[in-house]
């Protein structure tokens, strides 16, 4: 059997605001479409309103070093550019402003904001850090959801993941062997993805690929801070994934440490 460690846990991670609201934008969109802008709107206070910043202002408040970007002069122009694209649901202006609003009082915007303003900054951070930043007010959306909807809230959430999930990764398309090699090399350097990861490879071939993850920060991350809602947010959507990079690729797994087993079994391969 091949490993491929990645143990290293931090690694350089640069920050704006701007990749935060296209996701929050997806979800409102969406929800409204599905719920009525006024039930999302409820939804969205509920989830913040008992909101715990104190970890995020950790994270936010030190060793952050500035980058030099001409991005930030453009930021709020694209930031008007995203609204329009995803605001369509707002007929009259004070709907469109309310539904803004709710977007930037949404955490990490005001955080960030306040923090950096609109500028770029960098540091060497833990895949753990970087999860909470991009993820702990989805994660609180999707609970808020599942408490008020049961069932729907969660296949609506469910929704949503694919939505951004094939939204993420629409250019991406390719072989399955390229998928397998992907898979199963250890990357160059560290990242999201690959921080704090632990993989052992049981089987390859340009086909089919086994692996057990023994050690994963997505997990770790989840099963803390948000495990209603773990499996559903990153690993719920993975074959739907794989199969939108080729529609022959197929995932088998029996097991996650997500759902708090003692490895992912994942079985990856690709059907005639």
């Amino acid at each position: 059997m091949d490993y491929i460690p990645c143990r290293k846990r931090t690694f350089p991670f640069r920050l704006n605001i701007l990749p935060f609201y296209r996701p929050y934008l997806r979800w409102l969109r969406h929800l409204s479409e599905r719920l009525g802008y006024e039930n999302t709107l409820s939804v969205w206070q509920m989830a913040f309103m008992d909101h715990d910043d104190r970890f995020l202002m950790e994270i936010l408040s030190a060793e952050w070093h500035k980058v030099n970007s001409d991005e930030a002069d453009q930021v709020e122009d694209e930031i008007d550019r995203l609204c329009a694209e995803f605001l369509p649901l707002a007929n009259r202006e004070s709907s469109s402003a309310q539904a803004r609003k709710a977007i930037e009082d949404t955490p990490p915007i005001p955080q960030i904001r306040k923090q950096f303003s609109f500028d770029t900054v960098e540091k060497q951070i833990t895949a753990y850090e970087v999860l909470h930043l991009r993820f702990d007010g989805l994660a609180s959306l999707a609970e808020a959801l599942i408490e008020t909807y049961g069932k729907e809230g969660e296949f609506i959430v469910y929704d949503l993941i694919v939505e951004s999930r094939l939204a993420a990764g629409e250019d991406k398309a390719g072989s399955v062997e390229e998928f397998i090699e992907d898979f199963t090399t250890k990357p160059d350097a560290a990242d999201l993805f690959s921080a704090g990861l632990e993989i052992e490879i049981a089987n390859q071939s340009k086909r089919e690929a086994v692996a057990y993850i023994r050690e994963c920060e997505w997990a770790r991350y989840y099963r803390e801070r948000h495990p209603l809602v773990g499996y559903l947010m990153a690993c719920s959507s993975d074959e739907v994934a794989y199969k939108a990079f080729n529609p022959s690729l197929r995932l088998h797994r029996t097991t996650t440490l997500m759902e708090g087993g003692d490895v992912c079994d994942f079985k990856i391969y690709a059907v005639e």
